[in-house]
């Protein structure tokens, strides 16, 4: 809308409302699906209205995490929040500590919260200020500061996805205890070992060094995959196959034998 014709395809992507696409794409799939449903008689009307039905069920949680967020966000955007920090930290942070520290605010706020999607909607608006401030006031405007801005920014998603997959009330979490049907505190301590050796590698051997110019972006990917399969091959021990396995579903399999 009130664009040029002759307008570049990733312009006229760039400038379309997402919001508008994915509500209407979500709406055609819906109906596609029914139709589909229907006519080749899978489930009845009635069927493919419960099914709807249970599907927007199973989003409300998501849906109000993501309201509050945004309500959270709006909150900080009133009291000049991102201002405050700025003002505050804007010539006092060291610019490449930047993504380290904005990661394990990410990190630890979706852990206690057990939401990406929310972390990323408060964070965001907070980091990308702050970021472009302090490298403004260390005039590293140029390609060196772009890299940190552009890594603080990513930082941000990176935190949100580590802390959601490590929270032991993350609805990913739940779901995978719930699919491989064991015991949700033994997924979360079993897996959390993994997720911490990577955020730690990935700080200290790939974020910290990359960002003070010790070497390349490329090189810290690189290193820091070496430094994980070392790791594990010092560290790591295969599963004991003679260790009894307590079986999260016990009681119903013995009911059903005993059917």
């Amino acid at each position: 809308k009130g664009m040029d014709a002759d307008a570049p395809l990733r312009e006229i992507i760039g400038n379309g409302d997402s919001y508008q696409a994915m509500m209407w794409a979500s709406l055609l799939a819906v109906l596609v699906a029914g139709v589909l449903s229907v006519g080749q008689r899978i489930l009845s009307l009635n069927e493919v209205v419960d099914a709807w039905y249970a599907g927007v069920r199973s989003m409300l949680l998501a849906v109000i995490i993501l309201v509050l967020a945004w309500a959270l966000s709006n909150v900080n955007e009133v009291l000049h929040t991102a201002d405050f920090l700025v003002s505050t930290l804007g010539e006092a942070l060291d610019p490449p500590l930047l993504p380290t520290l904005i990661f394990v605010l990410a990190a630890f706020t979706a852990f206690a919260t057990g939401s990406s999607w929310g972390v990323m909607g408060v964070v965001m608006p907070l980091a990308v200020p702050l970021s472009w401030a302090v490298l403004t006031a260390n005039g590293m405007t140029g390609a060196e500061g772009m890299a940190i801005f552009y890594a603080t920014v990513a930082a941000v998603l990176a935190g949100a996805v580590w802390g959601d997959h490590c929270s032991p009330i993350s609805d990913t979490t739940i779901l995978s205890s719930l699919a491989s049907e064991c015991d949700h505190i033994d997924h979360v301590r079993t897996q959390l070992p993994y997720a911490l050796l990577v955020g730690i590698v990935a700080i200290g051997v790939g974020s910290l060094p990359v960002a003070y110019g010790y070497y390349l972006w490329w090189q810290g990917l690189l290193a820091s995959g070496v430094v994980l399969l070392l790791v594990l091959l010092v560290f790591g021990r295969n599963a004991d196959k003679s260790a009894p396995v307590a079986d999260p579903m016990g009681d119903k399999t013995a009911a059903k034998a005993a059917v």
